[in-house]
Formats: structure tokens, C-alpha cells, sequence
């Protein structure tokens, strides 16, 4: 008996380690996502990037960062207006 008691406690506290670790990684993914968003409507730069690209053209360039789970996009560009995109990590960047 006194085995399945300290299996059923183990388990119980593996769960609830499992648990807070959960949800500080979802917390934290949170404020880097409304971080970046609310940075972006106010027309700054994104903190949290993980890499960098800048696209050359003809008429300016696109910078394409990459974060977690998102993208945005700094068009500067005089074929259309300039400014940033900021949406899934499968959206592509425009084109015309």
C-alpha cells in the first residue's frame, strides 16, 4: 500500500511541476507577443526577433523580422504605402 501512496504522490507533484512550468512558458510567450504587437502599432521596432532579413528591390526594401510564432514585416517601399505587418509566422510579405 504504502508504495502506490508514494507513486500517486510523485506523480501528483510531477504534475504540478509540469503544471506552473506550462503555464510560465505560456505566460511568457504572451507578453513577448503583445509586446511586439503593441510595438508595432505604435509604429516601432519588434523587440523579440529571432533573425533578421532584409529584402532588396527596385524600389526599397521589405525588413523581415521573425519572432516566436509571428513575423512582421517594415515595408519601405515606393510602390505601395510604408509601414509594418505584424500576423502568424506563415504570412508572406506583400507583393505589390
Amino acid at each position: 500500500m504504502e508504495k502506490k501512496e508514494q507513486k500517486t504522490e510523485k506523480r501528483s507533484i510531477l504534475k504540478k511541476i509540469f503544471d506552473v512550468v506550462f503555464w510560465i512558458v505560456i505566460i511568457g510567450l504572451a507578453i513577448i507577443w503583445i509586446t511586439d504587437f503593441i510595438n508595432v502599432q505604435n509604429d516601432k521596432n519588434p523587440v523579440f526577433c529571432i533573425s533578421q532579413k532584409t529584402h532588396t528591390f527596385d524600389d526599397g526594401t521589405v525588413e523581415e523580422c521573425v519572432g516566436l510564432g509571428y513575423k512582421v514585416y517594415t515595408y519601405n517601399r515606393s510602390s505601395f504605402s510604408n509601414g509594418r505587418q505584424f500576423g502568424p509566422f506563415f504570412i508572406g510579405m506583400r507583393e505589390n
